[in-house]
């Protein structure tokens, strides 16, 4: 019996299933919380708080949800439902990108590893390389990452087709890993073996965008809005820094003019690559109805890459030069530039999943 009324627990449980079932997930919450608040050390207590995280998840009140999670482990840490409540948790902090209180948590989960199943093993080891990433500690964040895989290996995980959204969470932290050892690698001064030099950033270039685009492959279109925004600003940055390259000082005006017009015209096809990737992850936001910020950082993108492809078209119209002459300039540059002729063919192997949801 209740204070205010003549229902039983378990009638009150039943009740709130109902609400549950029939989609009404934030009365449902509620109804399930009251189940705690009357009877908090009750047979049904720690289930009901489950079942309102649950619920609060459903209804989109990620913080809420963490919260009611970790609040079960901490009140009812005896419960088997404590553990993959903890999981959850990480879960869903992995989803809001708060990397440092992931990571924390999925520690502390870690020493029960052997408790859990190899999917939520992976998504632990993502979250801390997530958090390792986030305080510049790549060693770290390295080794979580081949952990991580090591059991995708281990346990057959990754099949063809559509994956885990926790193995997204992964491939991404390796895309990040890989993305920020490309572009560290620049050409500014020209360095002497130039083509040895852009081969290996096109490489690890393509390395990052072979990760995110597993990151995809979950279909959660959080994830691939994510993995979609870093892949288009991998060849923008690529772009950008190959457009510092400046030509050997001894160069006469008229050779450093053919120079930059040989440079725009044969790494536009960057910005090309880079605003298709953008076009495409922004139609995928648009029909699956994903509103992150990642949304807005991909708009920024795509004007800013607009406003690139056109001021490299009004610079190539203003060279006296006609495309003839500069492709005749692009033979002479020869082999030294060819490594990004790689990169500029892989975009189109990368493109959001067109039933991302």
């Amino acid at each position: 019996m209740t204070p205010d009324e003549a229902t039983s627990i378990p009638e009150l449980y039943e009740r709130a299933l109902q609400i549950a079932h029939e989609g009404r997930y934030e009365e449902a919450a509620s109804a399930f919380e009251r189940i705690v608040a009357l009877d908090p050390h009750g047979e049904l207590a720690d289930d009901a708080l489950f079942q309102a995280a649950h619920e609060r998840d459903r209804s989109g009140a990620l913080d809420l949800a963490a919260r009611r999670y970790q609040d079960l482990a901490r009140t009812y840490p005896h419960s088997p439902l404590a553990l993959p409540a903890l999981v959850r948790a990480v879960r869903i902090l992995c989803h809001l990108e708060r990397w440092q209180e992931a990571g924390e948590l999925a520690s502390t989960v870690l020493a029960r590893e052997g408790e859990l199943g190899p999917f939520d093993r992976v998504l632990l080891h993502a979250a801390r390389a997530l958090e390792r990433l986030a305080a510049n500690d790549e060693p770290a964040a390295s080794s979580y990452v081949e952990r991580g895989r090591s059991l995708i290996d281990e346990h057959a995980l990754d099949a063809a087709g559509r994956i885990s959204r926790d193995l997204a969470a992964l491939y991404f932290a390796l895309g990040e890993l890989r993305r920020r050892r490309a572009e560290r690698i620049g050409f500014v001064p020209l360095p002497a073996d130039f083509a040895t030099v852009l081969e290996r950033r096109c490489e690890l270039l393509l390395a990052a965008q072979s990760a995110y685009s597993d990151a995809m492959r979950a279909y959660d279109a959080h994830w691939s809005t994510m993995a979609g925004v870093r892949v288009g600003e991998l060849y923008a940055a690529l772009h950008r820094d190959l457009m510092r390259i400046t030509p050997l000082s001894g160069d006469t005006p008229e050779k450093r003019r053919l120079f930059e017009g040989a440079l725009r015209l044969r790494y536009s096809v960057l910005l090309e690559k880079a605003l298709g990737m953008v076009e495409h992850t922004l139609g995928m936001a648009e029909r699956t109805g994903e509103r992150s910020a990642w949304v807005d950082q991909a708009r920024r993108l795509r004007a800013d890459l607009q406003a690139e492809v056109r001021a490299e078209q009004a610079a190539l119209d203003r060279l006296p030069y006609s495309r003839a002459t500069l492709e005749a300039a692009l033979e002479e540059l020869g082999n030294r530039h060819a490594g990004a002729g790689k990169a500029a063919g892989a975009g189109r192997a990368t493109t959001p999943p067109s039933g991302t949801r």
